[in-house]
């Protein structure tokens, strides 16, 4: 998590609770101290009872996953002279890369293998490592070194690029994948003869990309993703819970099966449950 979120407070890892509050709504609740390296008790059980009290209630914050360097390349407003001069070797980076690779840096496939010249980080988005992420202000100057390049196996770019695979340095230059590589296979490491500092990129650009790699692929996933307020809405709308002059959808019908559908019926049945206990006790006060 360090690596990924170097900015990042100081956090603590405790038993917590999940709480069921409304429609696909949870909140964590801590339930005890925090836990300790050496700590071997069990965990109690995370989740309890469904809470219908929309007040109060705190939602886990979920890590937004960051968009690829290729994904930004395609959607983000960036001015196209500045992708044209931060995407394009300069004449000096791409005759040093020249003389120094003359293998595949990834794999040390041989040079009579397609090659081409890659950037590890895109000096394009050197600006997102700022904690400002201003374009303005960002020094682009130190990407646009030969440190930060390599030779590269043709159909390994996108995928690069696309942040489906990165390199742990750290962990003796071991390829860390991330995501299908389709046909393409890699090894497990960076060979040996390729991860020296006269042979390869620079250990900095290469931290870069592999955290950037944890970004895109290891955040997000919450519920609301899939499920979002208006896709609720329209399931509602759809088995008549809207509007009091629209019949409710017959017990049989296949859209109470669905995900949404279950967790409106489960709304159903604890509001008529409710209703009663409350029908009950304005009876036993006359």
């Amino acid at each position: 998590m360090r690596i990924a979120l170097p900015y990042m407070q100081d956090a603590e890892l405790r038993p917590a609770a999940v709480r069921k509050f409304d429609i696909l709504k949870y909140s964590v609740v801590p339930r005890a101290d925090a836990l300790t390296a050496l700590d071997t008790s069990p965990l109690p059980s995370a989740v309890e009872d469904y809470r219908r009290d929309l007040f109060g209630q705190t939602e886990p914050v979920v890590q937004d996953p960051e968009a690829s360097f290729e994904r930004y390349l395609q959607h983000r407003e960036i001015r196209p002279d500045t992708i044209t001069r931060h995407y394009t070797f300069p004449p000096s980076v791409e005759q040093s890369i020249h003389l120094r690779d003359n293998v595949c840096f990834i794999t040390g496939t041989p040079p009579d293998a397609e090659l081409d010249l890659s950037w590890i980080f895109p000096p394009t988005w050197a600006y997102l490592l700022d904690p400002c992420r201003s374009p303005v202000t960002c020094d682009y100057k130190p990407f646009l070194t030969a440190s930060n390049a390599c030779m590269m196996r043709s159909d390994l770019l996108s995928l690069f690029h696309t942040n489906a695979f990165g390199i742990d340095v750290d962990d003796d230059f071991r390829i860390v994948v991330f995501r299908d590589t389709g046909s393409v296979t890699l090894p497990s490491h960076v060979p040996k003869s390729q991860n020296s500092a006269s042979a390869g990129p620079g250990d900095r650009f290469l931290r870069e990309h592999f955290r950037w790699c944890l970004l895109v692929n290891l955040f997000g996933g919450d519920i609301s993703e899939d499920y979002d307020a208006n896709s609720i809405i329209q399931v509602m709308e759809e088995l008549g819970m809207c509007h009091g002059d629209t019949p409710l959808a017959p017990v049989d019908d296949e859209r109470w099966d669905s995900l949404i559908g279950k967790e409106l019926w489960e709304v159903l049945i604890l509001d008529a449950f409710r209703d009663a206990i409350n029908v009950s006790e304005d009876d036993s006060t006359l």
